[in-house]
């Protein structure tokens, strides 16, 4: 049988005739060539993400290092702005006249904050126009920390503060007299200085000196000080500064008292004085040992009677303290007491069963002849050399005198045993009256000007007004340009003894305007007053309306365009103008400051 035979059929397409194995091929290579691209595209971003990771890793660690170094640097600003502050606050307080105390002070202070000039800091201490002023800039190099791989190594950074000492303000007088100068017969502000012992009444005008008082008085409710009725009863007494600008070559510094020891003659010298034809006869002694007791001692209110009064008692003893400039003119307390220039006066109530005033001037009539004795060499004071006479309780040889602050402290309240000591077993009373001068030699004394030496009260002015005329102007205060744009606070304290109503307004200086503006006026009790703040004037002040024993309160806004000139000493002074019916005729008490903290920071 024949073997049959199998075909086997290979299929091939035709080169051309279909398209779709090139096509299948030509998709393939192009899928593989883009698989490729992609694997290739896939390296090259994640290549691309690494180096953007690690720049932003650097650039995220600059700023990290750089605000590691901000935060640094304004730590460090903070410490130096401290630093600063603290110098400047603790040297003004040796202003205006002790610059090298306040720049070792100011040092001390930053370096105790943590920058020493010299070691790891700059300290410049200066003194700025305003004298009250000190300015201190602190520059310091701090090192960087990451910054530092940029090669800034370190960075300078400075701070500066400026602080003021605002000083108790000046009152009284502009001059190197304070109160009247009957024997020169110059200088008559028409006041003395009243100091009271300690048993008078506060009621009675010493505002500080006086610890009797009943609650009907300002501020006297007897719980301030233990066993003291006055609550602001001063146990320090008075201080009043005695400014040397210049020193006279070969002349000593003489600071001299008219009428230091209490005579009880009333306040219109009309107790206990010589009739006129008993003066006549002490002018016409042997000897003319008082050549002109029919004017000195004359009776009644001539321009020789201080009115020294009884208020209950008239036993005051008078210690009068003289301290030299020191480094702190922040405390009176603690400057040098002068060599031999502490004084305490006796006092003397004449009549009754004591001798008289004549008796105690005549140096032959069997009365206390030894109270007649006039001799300066023997050391010791008598009646006839206290009695309204210039008595000198300090002279600083000359070459001793430095310029700067002397203090007088005046108290009624020391023993003679130890008077720059408190005690509270003295009980004396009454006021005595006084005048203060200071000058270089016998010349400085006579001269009326405050060019060498000028005397005011430190703040408190205590005062026995006794001004005939109907409208007398007083210094008040003196108030600098650098104070333009404050407010100035005076208190009045018993200024109503008056039986008539008077006026009394506050003038600005006269170089600078005619009235002041915007003054407030309050009383202690809260009583509604009659004032006028657009001329700064406060109207019916007499006893009658409730003046006696009160506290009156005037602020006084100072301008910011306030001007004066320091330099003469009569400008810059605020003045009172008391304006009554038939004059004044009272004791009474001024107090003077610029509000606000005492030392600040104004930058």
């Amino acid at each position: 049988m024949p073997r049959r035979m199998r075909v086997t059929r290979e299929f091939r397409p035709i080169r051309g005739a279909f398209t779709g194995g090139a096509s299948a091929r030509a998709r393939g290579s192009a899928n593989g060539r883009a698989r490729g691209s992609e694997r290739e595209c896939t390296r090259g971003e994640r290549g691309v993400v690494l180096i953007w990771f690690a720049l932003m890793l650097i650039m995220l660690m600059g700023f990290a290092g750089f605000a590691v170094d901000l935060s640094n640097w304004w730590f460090q600003a903070e410490k130096i702005q401290r630093s600063a502050d603290a110098g400047a606050h603790a040297g003004a307080a040796f202003l205006p006249g002790d610059l090298p105390s306040a720049t070792t002070t100011a040092r001390t202070l930053t370096s105790q904050n943590g920058f020493k000039n010299g070691s790891n800091a700059t300290v410049t201490v200066s003194q700025e126009p305003n004298p009250n002023r000190l300015r201190v800039k602190v520059k310091a190099t701090i090192p960087t920390y990451f910054v530092g791989l940029l090669g800034v190594k370190s960075v300078d950074l400075t701070r500066e503060a400026v602080a003021e000492y605002v000083a108790p303000v000046p009152m009284g007088s502009p001059e190197n007299k304070l109160g009247n100068d009957p024997a020169r017969a110059q200088n008559t502000p028409q006041f003395w200085i009243n100091i009271a012992g300690p048993n008078a009444t506060k009621k009675s005008g010493d505002r500080f000196q006086a610890k009797v008082c009943a609650t009907s008085v300002a501020n006297c409710t007897g719980t301030v000080i233990s066993g003291i009725n006055n609550d602001e009863y001063s146990t320090e007494g008075y201080f009043f500064a005695l400014k040397v600008t210049s020193v006279v070559t070969g002349q000593p510094l003489n600071i001299q008292v008219y009428d230091p020891a209490m005579t009880y003659v009333n306040d219109t010298c009309g107790a206990n004085m010589p009739t006129q034809s008993e003066a006549n006869a002490l002018q016409a002694l042997p000897g003319n040992p008082y050549p002109d007791a029919a004017v000195r001692f004359a009776p009644g209110l001539t321009s020789w009677c201080t009115g020294d009064q009884d208020i209950s008692g008239r036993g005051t003893k008078t210690t009068f303290i003289v301290r030299s400039p020191d480094a702190t003119p922040w405390s009176d307390l603690d400057n040098p007491v002068v060599a031999g220039c502490t004084k305490q006066m006796p006092s003397y109530d004449p009549g009754g069963s004591n001798p008289t005033i004549y008796q105690y001037l005549h140096p032959t009539d069997g009365k206390q002849d030894a109270q007649a004795v006039v001799n300066p060499a023997d050391g010791s004071n008598t009646f006839a050399e206290l009695f309204r006479q210039n008595v000198t309780i300090c002279s600083i040889p000359a070459g001793s005198v430095s310029t700067g602050e002397y203090i007088l402290q005046v108290r009624s309240n020391a023993t003679a045993a130890a008077p720059t000591v408190y005690s509270a077993s003295v009980v004396d009373g009454g006021h005595n009256r006084m005048s203060i001068f200071a000058g270089f030699g016998t010349a400085g004394l006579a001269a009326v000007d405050g060019s060498a030496v000028s005397i005011n009260a430190r703040g408190r002015l205590p005062i026995y007004a006794n001004a005939t005329a109907a409208n007398t102007s007083f210094y008040l205060a003196r108030v600098l340009p650098y104070d333009a744009g404050r407010t100035l606070r005076v208190t009045l304290f018993d200024i109503g003894d008056a039986a008539s109503a008077g006026v009394l307004q506050i003038l600005p200086p006269a170089e600078f305007a005619a009235t002041f503006s915007g003054c407030v006026f309050s009383r202690d009790d809260g009583a509604t007053l009659s004032s006028t703040p657009s001329t700064c004037t406060l109207s019916n002040v007499s006893s009658g309306n409730g003046f006696d024993g009160r506290s009156v309160t005037v602020d006084i806004p100072i301008p910011a365009n306030y001007t004066c000139t320091p330099a003469v000493a009569t400008q810059c002074w605020i003045k009172v103008r008391a304006a009554f019916p038939s004059g004044v005729t009272d004791t009474t008490t001024w107090s003077a400051a610029i509000l606000g903290n005492p030392i600040r920071l104004v930058e």
